[in-house]
């Protein structure tokens, strides 16, 4: 509801709180603006529910992906050490590849002169040994000496021919295992990119949600302080209607207290008019005229009647809702109206229905009873709360129906008429409101 359509409906309303006029004034419409009110209250507030939950998983979504990806961050830490771990033993490989490769060289360059010797001197070298050689004994041993280094020689590079073949398969090996780290890292390189991403518009969708909530409570406050300012608005034009019926019951009641006065007065006047007449008639020894010998008689006014009697077409709405359709509990003649002087000196606070004993008495709202007993100076009473702050009460029955704390609906039997403590047959009835007693007639049809 916006605060401007507000501001003009509560000038209205002090307007119309502060005028005589006698023209119509109604809440309805402003009811219904406060139905609207706070139908918009309870759609906001059910949307707000929405996204605090879409918020909660938001934030929880946010806090999985920080975990994701501070395992994935650790992931790639222990990746990056096992890759440097592994380029230093690559490192490490191929420097003794290289190592052995040189000393393979080396090695394969002596055994090849050497056998390149023992290809061009062939068996001359030993005939030569054994033709200058004095000690035959050392000749052999020599010959064999020499047999022994050249195979030393010739194991020694079959040696490092099967050590270089074995570096090679292990730089191999490291090789895969270091490409193989270099994947993997890069899948969790990308893995991170992705929940960093993920996480990224995660947040914005959090401060979207967070931005909407905030937005959704400060409309959701001026709602409520709308809602509360339409509600007293609606309050205040209810008093002000209460007031121009309560008028208006009272000036009709005057009205009637004075034409019944003027009745009275001209019917003395007329009376005491026919009796000189008469008397006139007499001294003079004539005839009293027919018109002497009658007294006008003024008529009361008749007690307003009571025929629509509370039933079940009232059941299920809101006690303030019934303000002007409210049908009364029992059927009879408005013996006492609200506001007037009682016998006792006292003024009725209520209606008093004159009716005959034993009538079904009808709860005129839903409600709860919350009296159920006998009432001293009404006789037996049953008093219901219809919620809102609102009362009624029913005394002088005869019978009671409904315990203490039953739930009734409208239109249900409370009991039956009986007679009030000063011997009066009907029904008692009042309507109170935080205490206050209202004009039950103005809440009739």
């Amino acid at each position: 509801m916006k605060r401007y359509l507000l501001l003009a409906l509560l000038a209205g309303a002090a307007q119309a709180a502060n005028t005589t006029s006698s023209s119509a004034l109604s809440a309805a419409p402003h009811q219904q603006d406060l139905k609207t009110v706070r139908k918009e209250i309870d759609s906001l507030k059910k949307d707000l529910a929405q996204k605090q939950s879409v918020q909660k998983e938001a934030q929880s979504a946010i806090k999985e992906s920080e975990q994701a990806i501070n395992q994935t961050q650790q992931a790639l830490a222990t990746l990056e050490e096992k890759q440097n771990r592994s380029e230093q033993q690559l490192a490490e490989l191929r420097a003794k590849i290289d190592q052995t490769r040189r000393t393979l060289a080396e090695t394969r360059q002596r055994v090849g002169q050497m056998l390149v010797r023992q290809y061009k001197n062939g068996q001359h070298d030993a005939m030569k040994l054994m033709m200058n050689a004095n000690d035959p004994n050392q000749n052999a041993r020599d010959l064999t000496y020499y047999q022994h280094i050249a195979q030393a020689e010739q194991q020694l590079v079959r040696q490092l021919v099967a050590q270089q073949q074995q570096l090679e398969t292990l730089s191999t090996q490291l090789e895969q295992e270091l490409a193989r780290l270099n994947s993997m890292s890069s899948r969790k390189a990308q893995e991170k990119n992705e929940l960093e991403k993920d996480k990224t518009q995660q947040q914005q969708q959090l401060n979207k949600v967070s931005g909407e909530i905030k937005q959704s409570q400060s409309k959701l406050t001026q709602l409520q302080e709308d809602e509360k300012r339409l509600t007293n608005l609606i309050a205040q034009i209810n008093r002000e209607i209460q007031r121009r019926r309560a008028e208006a019951v009272r000036k009709a009641a005057e009205a009637r207290k004075a034409k019944q006065a003027a009745a009275r007065e001209a019917a003395r006047k007329e009376n005491e008019r026919r009796r000189q007449l008469a008397e006139n008639a007499k001294k003079q020894g004539k005839p009293v005229p027919e018109e002497a010998k009658k007294q006008v008689v003024v008529k009361e006014e008749p007690a307003e009647q009571v025929d629509d009697v509370a039933d079940g077409s009232a059941a299920g709405r809101a006690f303030a809702s019934l303000q002007g359709k409210m049908k009364l509990p029992v059927a009879g003649q408005i013996a006492g109206a609200f506001g007037k002087p009682r016998r006792e000196g006292t003024t009725w606070k209520g209606i008093f229905i004159r009716t005959a004993v034993g009538q079904p008495v009808h709860t005129v709202a839903d409600g709860t009873v919350v009296y159920a007993d006998q009432l001293r100076g009404f006789g037996k009473a049953v008093v219901i709360d219809h919620g809102g702050n609102y009362m009624t009460v029913y005394t002088g029955l005869s019978a009671i129906a409904k315990s203490s704390g039953s739930s009734v609906k409208a239109g249900e039997t409370l009991g039956n008429t009986g007679t009030l403590d000063n011997g009066d047959a009907g029904l008692y009835f009042e309507i109170r409101h935080l205490g206050r007693p209202l004009n039950p007639q103005a809440w009739t049809r």
